[in-house]
């Protein structure tokens, strides 16, 4: 007859092949997470290449229409109504892109880097090749004071010349869409300079976009 093996001989073994099956779940898991990372980072690559092929264009931006009313000097403040309608084009044949985040959408005299007012524009999508026209209205609350040199050069502007310039400056986050590549998203900025408000009579208080005898395009680039 075979004799019993001890209990504390058991104890042993089991003791002993712990440590083992603790070594070979570790490595296990090891393993895995190396995998893991090393699958992101092809994807990553891959998706970064995959997009640099699909090159997306920025989004086209043009001025339709630009009007002035309510306009008024005072104290070295400007104060009026605004109204700005423009154009956003997708140029991309492949790309959807869409505009989920936009900074206030700021007006400026374009002999100065102060804010006269600040409107709002709302979120789009774009498919392919599609486009949408968005109208801002600018607050027309007093913003801070200009500097009296460029009070001056407005009024001057307005008072004789009948014209007055600005800009529209605004920050925007863009999402480019392409097939089951992960979104693409760039900051970017849109300048729409030179826009000429042009008044029918001294002091006025309305003006409207002057005639440039084509679209009014505005530049954008990465921020």
């Amino acid at each position: 007859h075979q004799l019993p093996i001890p209990k504390s001989a058991v104890h042993i073994q089991s003791s002993a092949s712990q440590p083992h099956s603790n070594s070979h779940s570790s490595y296990f898991v090891r393993r895995l997470i190396i995998a893991l990372v090393l699958l992101f980072v092809l994807a990553s690559v891959i998706s970064s290449i995959a997009w640099l092929i699909v090159h997306p264009l920025p989004p086209v931006f043009t001025v339709n229409s630009f009007t002035v009313s309510n306009f008024t000097l005072l104290n070295s403040r400007v104060k009026g109504d605004y109204e700005l309608v423009v154009s956003i084009k997708n140029p991309n044949k492949k790309a959807s892109l869409s505009i989920d985040r936009s900074d206030d959408v700021c007006l400026m005299y374009d002999k100065s880097a102060a804010v006269i007012a600040t409107a709002w524009m709302g979120p789009l999508c774009l498919e392919k090749m599609g486009q949408q026209r968005q109208s801002p209205r600018f607050r027309s609350d007093f913003c801070g004071p200009l500097h009296a040199g460029e009070f001056n050069e407005m009024s001057n502007d307005y008072g004789s010349k009948r014209m007055v310039s600005f800009n529209v400056i605004m920050r925007i986050r863009v999402r480019f869409g392409y097939r089951i590549l992960p979104t693409k998203q760039s900051l970017m900025k849109v300048s729409c300079t030179n826009l000429v408000a042009e008044f029918s009579a001294a002091k006025e208080i309305h003006g409207k976009l002057k005639d440039t005898g084509g679209k009014n395009n505005c530049s954008v680039h990465h921020d």
